[in-house]
Formats: structure tokens, C-alpha cells, sequence
């Protein structure tokens, strides 16, 4: 079995998938939303548990890790905004 974790994407590219998953929605809000929660990621915000936020999850639920968001206890492939896997 790989390795398990977020799959890097560009803020665009990701904007493009979504909207093509969610035709009703807004291009900027999406990219308003996904900008304010990778600065809240790059200020150092928490989750409410202590781990770092998924800036995608966050985008769309509040500031939230991942774990938090899914349920899940790590990433299997799933997205994240490249810029964010820096901080």
C-alpha cells in the first residue's frame, strides 16, 4: 500500500474541480474562502484540538484540521492546497 497523505494542488486547479463538482458555486467566494483560511493557516490558527487546519476543509466549515472535518485520523490522498503544506 502507498503512502498516505494530502495530495498537493494549486489554489487554482483546485477551484476549477470544485466548481466543476458544485455548479451552483461562486467562483470568488470559493477563492475568498479558501484565501482567508490559508492566511489563517499561514498566521498559525489551530484547530480547536491543537493540530494544524486543512485549509481546503477549512474553506467550506471553519477553521478545522482534518481529523476534526472527516473524521478520519490522517489524509488518504486527499487535497490540500500546496502553499498550506508549507506551514
Amino acid at each position: 500500500m502507498g503512502r498516505r497523505g494530502f495530495v498537493p494542488i494549486s489554489m487554482e486547479r483546485y477551484i476549477k474541480i470544485h466548481l466543476k463538482s458544485n455548479p451552483g458555486a461562486k467562483r470568488e467566494r470559493v477563492k475568498a474562502a479558501l484565501k482567508r483560511a490559508l492566511n489563517a493557516r499561514k498566521s498559525g490558527v489551530l484547530c480547536q484540538c491543537g493540530e494544524p487546519i486543512w485549509v481546503i476543509g477549512s474553506a467550506m466549515v471553519g477553521n478545522r484540521c482534518f481529523t476534526c472535518i472527516t473524521g478520519e485520523s490522517e489524509p488518504d490522498h486527499d487535497y490540500e492546497i500546496d502553499e498550506a503544506l508549507r506551514y
